[in-house]
C-alpha cells in the first residue's frame, strides 16, 4: 500500500466543532457538529432565497409581442374587494365570490342576478370527461 491510500483508510481524529460550540465535529459537515451544520444549512437556504428575491424573478422580452402568459405571471395579484362589483354595496363578513372572480352581496350572488360571463356548461363536461373514461373492449379477442 503507499502512503496516500493508507492515510485515506485512516479515520481523521475527532475535531471540534468550527463554530466552537463544543462539540465534536464532522468532515462532510464541513468540521460542524449536527446542530450548527442544520443552521448553518438554513442560513444558506435563506441567502439564496434573498438572492432570488432581489433579483427579478420576471424580465419582460424586449419584443412586442411578449406573451400574454408572462405578463399575468409577473402581474401582483389583485387585492380582495369587500365591495359588490354590482351594487357597490359593502360585503363584510357575508361576500360571496363568484366563479367569475367578483365579490357580491347576497342580493346578486346567483349568476343570473348578476349576469356571469363564466361558462359554467363546459366546465360541467370537462369534469365530466375527466371522472368519466371512455371505456373500450379489448383489442385482442383472444386474450383471457
Amino acid at each position: 500500500m503507499s502512503d496516500s491510500q493508507s492515510q485515506s483508510c485512516q479515520p481523521t481524529s475527532p475535531r471540534q466543532c468550527a463554530r466552537g460550540c463544543g462539540f465534536f465535529g464532522h468532515p462532510e459537515n464541513k468540521f460542524l457538529c449536527s446542530k450548527c451544520y442544520a443552521n448553518y444549512l438554513k442560513e444558506e437556504i435563506a441567502k439564496s432565497a434573498a438572492i432570488t428575491l432581489t433579483s427579478s424573478p420576471c424580465k419582460m422580452p424586449q419584443d412586442s409581442t411578449a406573451n400574454a402568459d408572462l405578463a399575468a405571471e409577473c402581474a401582483p395579484a389583485p387585492a380582495k374587494s369587500n365591495r359588490c362589483f354590482c351594487c357597490k354595496k359593502k360585503v363584510g363578513l357575508m361576500s360571496f365570490v363568484c366563479r367569475c372572480g367578483r365579490t357580491f352581496c347576497g342580493r346578486y350572488r346567483f349568476p343570473e342576478e348578476h349576469k356571469c360571463d363564466f361558462d359554467y356548461k363546459a366546465t360541467g363536461r370537462k369534469i365530466l370527461a375527466m371522472e368519466n373514461p371512455a371505456i373500450t373492449a379489448d383489442k385482442l379477442p383472444e386474450r383471457i
